[in-house]
C-alpha cells in the first residue's frame, strides 16, 4: 500500500504537511479530485472541498507550477502550496493521493527528455510524504496503486505516470486553435514505458469492484490537439485493449490538465471499446480555468453539455447500496455544474 496510515508530520522541509489518517479497509463513498492549482494564486476552492468531507482527495497534476530545473525553486513552490490555509484544512480532513503533470514535473508538455526527472521525483515524494516502503520509492516514476474497502465494496485506485517515460510529442507544422500537436503513430512511441505497462497489467489482475484510474492527461477525448492520450493513438488503443483483455470492468478515469471540466463516455459501439463502457471525469482547474475553448469538440462528451470553463473540482460519489457512481463537477462555491450517473455492473 502506498497510503500513509496515521502518519505524523515528518521531514525538515517547510513544505511538510501531515496526512490525515485512514484505514485501507475503509469503504470509499466520496472521492474529491482536482488539478491545476497555481501556488501563487488565491485558492478559496479548498473550502467547499473540505466541506464535502471526502474520504480521499486525488490531486491530478499541475499541483504546483514548478516549471524549473532548480530543485530549490521546486521546493519553494511546494512550500507555498503547503502554506495555503485551505490546503492545510484539506490535509487535516482527508488523505491526499497525487500524480504529477507537466508543470509540477518540471517542464511544460515535458516527457522522458526532462533532465531533472530523478530529482523532481524525490521532491514529489518528499512533499506528498510517500511512505519509505512504498513501491514507487524503489523504482523510476511515481505510478502507484491502492486498495480500499472489503470484498463487494472494494475500490482500486491506480495512479499513472504520464511524464517520466513518455516519448516526445510530434508538433504540427503550425499551431492551430485546437492545439499544437499531431498524432504520433510510431509503434515505438510510448506513454507509460514498458515497466509501467507491465505493472498496470498486473494491477488489473487484482480483484476490485470499482477501478478508478488517475491520468494527468485526458484518456477518452480524441478531437483536440493539446496533450491527451490520442497524441499516441496506438498507446490509447493498447490501454483499452488491455482493459478488455483483463475484463477490468467498472472503470472510471479521472484526469486534469485542460483548465476546464467535462464528463466523457466511451460507449461499447466505439471501435476502440474494450467491450464495456468507460467513463472519464476531467476536473481542471482549482485556480487556472478558462483554457479550453467553450465550443471545443469532444465526440465523447455526455450529451447536452459543453466543457465547463470556470474553476472547478470533481466528486466521485459511490452508492454501494444502489450500485451507482455519480460523477460531478462543482464550481468554486461548491455548486453543482454537471453530473452523470454510472451504473455498477
Amino acid at each position: 500500500m502506498a497510503l500513509c496510515v496515521g502518519c505524523e508530520e515528518k521531514g525538515d522541509s517547510d513544505s511538510a504537511v501531515a496526512f490525515a489518517s485512514v484505514q485501507p479497509g475503509k469503504t470509499l463513498t466520496k472521492i474529491a479530485i482536482g488539478s491545476c492549482a497555481h501556488e501563487g494564486k488565491s485558492q478559496p476552492i479548498w473550502d467547499p472541498i473540505v466541506a464535502e468531507q471526502p474520504d480521499l482527495f486525488l490531486f491530478l497534476g499541475d499541483n504546483i507550477y514548478g516549471d524549473t530545473e532548480d530543485m530549490a525553486v521546486m521546493r519553494e513552490k511546494y512550500g507555498k502550496l503547503a502554506a495555503k490555509e485551505g490546503y492545510q484544512k484539506l490535509r487535516e480532513t482527508c488523505p491526499v493521493l497525487a500524480v504529477w503533470d507537466d508543470h509540477d514535473y518540471g517542464v511544460n508538455d515535458g516527457g522522458a527528455e526532462y533532465p531533472m526527472k530523478v530529482e523532481s521525483e524525490a521532491e514529489f515524494h518528499a512533499f506528498f510524504q510517500t511512505p519509505e516502503d512504498a513501491p514507487s520509492r524503489g523504482r523510476p516514476g511515481i505510478y502507484e496503486a491502492d486498495l480500499f474497502g472489503p470484498e463487494g465494496r472494494r475500490t482500486q485506485i491506480i495512479r499513472l505516470d504520464t511524464r517520466y517515460f513518455r516519448s516526445e510529442l510530434v508538433a504540427l507544422p503550425k499551431k492551430t486553435p485546437d492545439g499544437p500537436y499531431d498524432r504520433n503513430t510510431d509503434p515505438a512511441a510510448t506513454m507509460l514505458g514498458e515497466a509501467q505497462w507491465k505493472w498496470l497489467a498486473d494491477q488489473l489482475e487484482v480483484p476490485a469492484d470499482l477501478r478508478i484510474i488517475a491520468s494527468s492527461i485526458q484518456v477518452i477525448p480524441q478531437d483536440h490537439k493539446w496533450e491527451l492520450w490520442e497524441n499516441m493513438p496506438l498507446e490509447r488503443a493498447r490501454l483499452f485493449k488491455l482493459l478488455g483483455g483483463k475484463s477490468a470492468g467498472n472503470v472510471i478515469f479521472v484526469s486534469g490538465d485542460r483548465h476546464m471540466g467535462e464528463i466523457s463516455v466511451l460507449k461499447t459501439d466505439d471501435p476502440t471499446s474494450p467491450g464495456f463502457p468507460l467513463y472519464e471525469l476531467t476536473s481542471s482547474g482549482l485556480t487556472n480555468a478558462g483554457g479550453g475553448r467553450a465550443g471545443e469538440v469532444n465526440r465523447h462528451r455526455i450529451e447536452n453539455t459543453t466543457n465547463f470553463q470556470k474553476r472547478n473540482y470533481g466528486m466521485v460519489r459511490i452508492d454501494w447500496a444502489k450500485q451507482t457512481v455519480n460523477l460531478e463537477l462543482r464550481d468554486v462555491e461548491g455548486k453543482l455544474a454537471q453530473e452523470f450517473s454510472v451504473p455498477l455492473k
